[in-house]
């Protein structure tokens, strides 16, 4: 079977940067506070964040509300954020000794720069069920098993992604340990296609130097 069509690196590059609302300066820092605040492996709090950045706790509030992809306990502590979760998934994320889980496949590649962390991944290949493991460290992807994984890919609706991230997106968005085992779920999925994980890497490494464009140290 021929591969699928799709669009080029630098059209789904900009296609997926479009999707996502434009941070200000301030808000750059406070969405990686809130990623790394996260990270620890605990609920935050609105007025723990506030204190860690040394900011008004109304200010950080306001600011945290307006972020796109915050999910929040029962008492308003944030337990998810754009892609990082506390709730158990399919993929595990291991940062410091703390497991951490993603929405899909494609946020574990982007998150350890984000983190400034390297990233142990544990997940499994959608198609035949095989575990998944990656190494991933703040800059590279640094080993991964099997060796010819493949992640699945689609550009979502803008209104649909905006209203619904995980079930307009993420939940197409899977690792494939080979091409065979993508077919059935490819065949099933029209709109999606096949990155190579390096290429699956680095559209989120784009993403993430527009997104946080005030932090030239990041990536």
């Amino acid at each position: 079977m021929m591969p699928r069509a799709r669009p080029t690196i630098e059209a789904m590059s900009d296609h997926m940067l479009r999707l996502y609302p434009p941070l200000e300066a301030t808000d750059q820092g406070l969405s990686l506070a809130l990623y790394r605040a996260l990270a620890e492996g605990e609920p935050v709090a609105i007025s723990a964040l506030a204190a860690e950045l040394g900011w008004l706790l109304d200010d950080v509030g306001r600011r945290v509300q307006r972020l796109p992809g915050v999910h929040y306990d029962g008492v308003g502590r944030v337990i998810g954020y754009w892609g990082l979760t506390l709730d158990p998934t399919t993929h595990r994320l291991r940062v410091g000794g703390r497991d951490l889980y993603t929405w899909c496949a494609w946020d574990t590649l982007f998150l350890p720069a984000l983190l400034e962390a390297r990233a142990t991944v544990e997940s499994v290949c959608r198609g035949s069920g095989q575990p998944v493991r990656l190494a991933i460290g703040p800059s590279a992807i640094e080993a991964a098993d099997p060796e010819g994984l493949s992640v699945s890919f689609l550009l979502p609706d803008p209104a649909a992604m905006r209203a619904d991230p995980i079930g307009s997106f993420c939940c197409h968005v899977h690792f494939f340990g080979s091409r065979r085992a993508a077919e059935p779920w490819l065949q099933a999925q029209p709109e999606s296609f096949l990155l190579s994980l390096a290429e699956a890497y680095e559209v989120g490494q784009r993403r993430n130097r527009a997104r946080y464009a005030a932090m030239p140290d990041l990536v």
